[in-house]
């Protein structure tokens, strides 16, 4: 009886080595591309020193016991950018990767109001998909708000409040906003000395009775990444001004690539500007600071009743 549980023990210990070594070699691999897509896109590329860089990955990933690839890609290769001055990038595993192109019925989405039968207030949560359904239903949702509030309403202006919003897809946030504001462009991504535009375009071919009425945008700490860009949208335009507390600071586009393992790492390639082709790094600071979150409202409102 001994003898037949030490050879099943040492039948188990060589699967598991066998498992061990299959793990780390892919872990080789999905490292080395992730290298290779910094090395050729990232913001912060020509700052790292590549041959230190790949030593000390390569020799972390031979050296571990327990071959855990979403901790050595956080802990080792991402902090690696954080210490660059990369706060944005970020890495999902297959797992969590489907869920962000998965249908979820549980995502927020826009509302609207009127405020004292003149001012138009829209509420754009965060947008963390990828899935082309809640994306046109985001966007479409906005639309449609806005459009419900601009035929009932003689609108003296816009509050846009971004207030908590992290991010995730900023194309349905610029899209659901276009009714407020003229067709064209609203912003840029730079990298590398190239420019390339955010189009907005109508798509409901709706668009308000005034599309010069003054647009309040509040922010706050929590207003990050795709938030920010939304914001950056509507900066920059005549009639459009910034109430709140500084931004995440999370002000780079991220471009996806797909990893051999299934996973995706979303890198920071680019800067943002407004359409006057101011640029923005880090924190996006208000023109109007209002510490006190519950008066930001009022302060917008003074504004836009000017």
């Amino acid at each position: 009886m001994k003898y037949i549980f030490t050879l099943f023990f040492v039948i188990i210990l060589g699967t598991n080595c066998y498992s061990q070594n299959k793990d780390r070699e892919e872990l080789k691999k999905v490292s080395k591309e992730i290298l290779t897509y910094i090395k050729a896109y990232s913001i912060v590329a020509d700052s790292i020193n590549w041959k230190e860089f790949r030593r000390d990955i390569l020799t972390k990933i031979t050296k571990l016991d327990d071959v855990d690839s979403n901790k050595i890609i956080f802990s080792s290769i991402l902090d690696k950018l954080r210490q660059y001055g990369d706060f944005h990038s970020s890495y999902y595993d297959k797992s969590n990767f489907k869920k962000i192109v998965s249908n979820d019925t549980t995502l927020n989405y826009p509302s609207s109001k009127i405020i004292d039968d003149s001012i138009g207030y829209i509420f754009l949560p965060a947008h963390l998909s990828m899935n082309e359904k809640d994306n046109f239903i985001y966007a479409d949702t906005l639309r449609k708000q806005i459009q419900l509030l601009d035929e009932k309403y003689s609108i003296k202006g816009w509050i846009v409040d971004l207030r908590g919003n992290g991010g995730g897809n900023m194309w349905p946030m610029l899209a659901g906003l276009n009714p407020i504001t003229e067709d064209g462009t609203v912003g840029y991504f730079v990298s590398k000395g190239k420019r390339i535009k955010w189009q907005s375009t109508s798509k409901n071919n709706y668009k308000c009775k005034n599309l010069h009425n003054k647009i309040a945008i509040l922010i706050d700490s929590l207003t990050g990444s795709s938030g920010e860009m939304a914001a950056i949208s509507l900066l920059g335009r005549e009639n459009s001004k910034s109430f709140g507390t500084k931004t995440s600071g999370y002000t780079t586009a991220n471009q996806n690539f797909k990893l051999s393992n299934g996973a995706m790492l979303f890198l920071a390639t680019a800067y943002c500007e407004d359409r006057t082709k101011k640029k923005y790094i880090g924190k996006i600071t208000p023109d109007v600071e209002v510490s006190d979150n519950t008066k930001t409202i009022t302060k917008s409102k003074e504004w836009l009743l000017e």
